[in-house]
């Protein structure tokens, strides 16, 4: 059954499917560098001497990478602060000081969001940086550190609307329960959707101002950690109209700090200060509160991990503060419980012992660029989810074969499968509805797309 291996490039379809590395340089910490290119880190030199917790980083389509900032400076390609790069009203010690997005209709500018520490009232505020400027270097333009609201928390996210061409710029408000939801779209920054729900993130304490916010992949679903309060919570979002609903809220027995969903938005990941379980896992599709609660899975007790981000390979990294050399990895995150495979020593940041070490952050990106990279399927999306709906691979992982169930089709197919880079491995017409493929293949991760008339649907799928 299995046809013949064809080793041809078809270049519409990886431009699809894998020239998405919007977020594959990484600069963070003291020193610290990745580069996500290749489909896994690999150590970049050059970065800045110290970026102590939030930041943010920004690269074409193909991987070049354009700046990156902590949301008080901005550093160009060659690692030189852009002109009018300095003075930045983000503070270098909020857990997201900035996030990076495009402007819409432009190819050539960028909007950097920042965040005050604390609850200050410097607040939340924006900067537009021009990559025409200085001999295609960039520039932080004259449209800098424009106010948009006062007194927020040090929570912000972005993601992509329903609409093509604007985005959803996410912010909470400070001693307050309201989350402000911002579009941004080709005439600026649109008067914000107010979504009065969940905890009052008090200002008893400081420390309240703390914590990771974001948005799921597929943009339904909105997660914060509320440090000093104990508090993760999770909410349904509706990226037509930004409105933020439906709360659910876990009580941690320690303060929080870190916070993200899976890949697959089943599960997410929360980092924390209990000496006995520093960070978690929680399954939410068990539905209700008690048994996502029950589901709570300790990964480590290694203390101090804070932030937590995933990355184009799939893989969650975690930031293990001040004097690491590594970073903590979770190899598996779509995997229930310790199957996610939590590695403390997952990623090493300094091979040549330069004093090279992690911090309290990682760089935060717009989710919508990871959804790309991952070809992540979203339920509505089009109409793969109509003809294709039912079908799947298992058992994925799989040491030895996978299975697609595609009795159910009335059309014949194709399936493509390429390897993380992007290199076409293997193309079959299924022609037997017990379709196996993928004995042979190496241990990694593979993206296998079916197509079936008009339809077509993605799978990752990893062979151990």
């Amino acid at each position: 059954m299995k046809k013949q291996l064809l080793l041809l490039f078809v270049s519409g379809l990886l431009l699809n499917l894998h020239a998405q590395k919007e977020t594959d340089n990484w600069f963070f910490g003291v020193s610290a560098g990745l580069d996500f290119t290749s489909g896994v880190p690999a150590i970049q030199a050059g970065a800045v001497y110290s970026m102590p917790e939030g930041c943010a980083s920004m690269s074409t389509s193909s991987g070049t990478l354009l700046f990156y900032s902590d949301g008080s400076q901005v550093w160009n390609a060659n690692h030189q602060i852009m002109p009018n790069g300095s003075g930045l009203h983000g503070e270098i010690s909020s857990t997201q000081s900035c996030i990076i997005v495009p402007k819409p209709a432009s190819a050539t500018q960028y909007y950097i969001f920042t965040t005050a520490g604390y609850g200050d009232t410097a607040g939340f505020k924006y900067s537009i940086i021009d990559m025409t400027l200085d001999g295609g270097l960039g520039d932080v333009t004259a449209t800098k550190n424009i106010p948009v609201l006062d007194s927020v928390t040090e929570k912000l996210c972005a993601i992509r609307t329903t609409v093509g061409g604007s985005y959803w710029i996410m912010i909470h408000k400070w001693d307050s329960d309201a989350f402000y939801a911002y579009e941004l779209t080709a005439s600026g920054l649109q008067a914000p959707v107010i979504s009065n729900v969940g905890t009052v993130h008090t200002d008893s304490i400081i420390q309240n101002t703390y914590g990771q916010m974001k948005f799921n992949m597929c943009g339904t679903k909105l997660g914060c950690s509320i440090a000093y309060m104990d508090l993760v919570e999770i909410f349904d979002f509706n990226a037509s109209s930004g409105v933020v609903s439906n709360p659910l809220s876990l009580s941690m027995t320690d303060h929080v700090y870190g916070f993200e969903f899976s890949p697959n938005s089943n599960l997410i990941y929360v980092s924390c200060y209990d000496v006995s379980s520093t960070l978690l896992q929680y399954n939410l599709t068990l539905g209700t509160l008690p048994l996502i609660l029950a589901s709570r899975t300790p990964l480590t007790a290694t203390p101090d991990i804070y932030g937590l981000q995933i990355a184009s390979d799939g893989k969650i990294y975690c930031a293990r503060s001040y004097g690491s050399t590594y970073l903590g990895v979770i190899n598996f995150p779509d995997i229930v419980s310790t199957g996610c495979n939590y590695v403390d020593n997952g990623a090493n940041l300094d091979t040549t012992f330069s004093g090279i070490t992690s911090s309290l952050g990682l760089p935060g990106f717009m989710q919508t660029y990871l959804k790309n990279a991952l070809s992540i399927v979203c339920p509505g999306a089009g109409v793969e989810d109509e003809a294709l709906n039912g079908i799947g691979v298992y058992p994925n992982p799989s040491a030895d074969e996978f299975f697609m169930n595609v009795a159910e089709l009335t059309t014949s197919a194709e399936v493509y499968v390429y390897d993380y880079a992007g290199k076409e491995i293997a193309r079959y017409v299924v022609d037997d509805p017990a379709f196996k493929f993928g004995q042979d293949y190496k241990p990694g991760v593979y993206f296998v797309m079916l197509r079936s008339g008009n339809a077509s649907k993605v799978f990752k799928v990893i062979k151990t």
